[in-house]
């Protein structure tokens, strides 16, 4: 069945965490359906992914935001309220939602650092088509306005809206419970956002297999495309790591990139008749 008229942006997510993601990104791009990713300010491997990207013109960069786990961009004193004891970002969402929505996290201050972090990446010369964050904290009420506003400071045209709807081979999986409480949190913020002014596509999902898009996943998710409008499916590729210093999120980087590369995979997307788009598609 032909969906001419479906149009796919397929996403990673993390572009400077580690140099083996990097390269995962980048192998999933250029002999994959991966079309674009987000790059972190914040992430250990930022400069490999700078010089990365110039090499790589047809890959569409995005600003990856984050208020978790990482060390930031502003001095510490400055933005007291969004750091642990041991001087970083706490490492966890579920950590930092609890201390915002306790009103312990102040909004100048996260401004202060998300403007940082953009500033960084353009002070690069580097064309920016989107915004999205670290575990979608962008979304929630307050941040989305600031990051809105950060968004027209720049003229960033796009920023992503993560609301993934509810499908049946959701029910189904092994860890669904807890994953679909969260996808309806997120999703309740989403409804609650003002996201006018932002273009952005029709259709979200990646967030219920967040860390897990294989090769079947993904197979489930694309089977499961609208026949109209544009649609962003987040994924997380990456090279095998012995050093890595995120095992803790028990993502599958290389079963990603392996499905992202997969023959039959642009078979199945080729067969539907979905176009691959980008960010900065959507922005002409």
């Amino acid at each position: 069945m032909s969906m001419a008229n479906c149009k796919l942006i397929v996403h990673a997510d993390d572009f400077g965490l580690s140099e083996k993601i990097n390269e995962g990104i980048l192998e999933a791009h250029r002999n994959g359906i991966l079309t674009s990713t987000s790059i972190m300010s914040v992430g250990t491997a930022f400069d490999h992914a700078i010089q990365l990207s110039r090499s790589t013109p047809t890959l569409d960069i995005g600003i990856h935001l984050t208020l978790i786990e990482e060390e930031a961009l502003s001095n510490k004193e400055d933005i007291t309220t969004l750091l642990d004891n041991n001087g970083r970002f706490y490492g966890h969402a579920v950590s930092f939602m609890k201390r915002y929505f306790l009103g312990k996290v102040s909004l100048d201050e996260v401004r202060r650092e998300l403007d940082a972090q953009i500033q960084k990446v353009l002070n690069n010369s580097i064309e920016i088509s989107h915004l999205d964050s670290h575990q979608h904290i962008h979304m929630l009420p307050g941040i989305r306005r600031i990051v809105g506003e950060l968004a027209k400071k720049y003229s960033i045209p796009s920023i992503r809206y993560p609301k993934e709807r509810l499908k049946s081979y959701m029910l189904n999986e092994k860890h669904s419970l807890s994953r679909l409480v969260q996808l309806l949190a997120l999703n309740t913020f989403c409804s609650v956002a003002n996201t006018s002014g932002s273009k952005r596509p029709d259709y979200f999902f990646g967030f219920f297999f967040g860390g897990n898009v294989s090769e079947e996943n993904l197979r489930k998710v694309l089977k499961n495309l609208p026949a109209n409008g544009a649609c962003e499916l987040m994924c997380h590729p990456g090279d095998y790591d012995a050093d890595c210093r995120y095992d803790h999120w028990e993502y599958r980087w290389q079963d990603e990139l392996k499905a992202l590369t997969n023959q039959g995979v642009k078979d199945l997307l080729e067969r539907k008749g979905v176009k691959l788009i980008s960010y900065a598609d959507l922005a002409t």
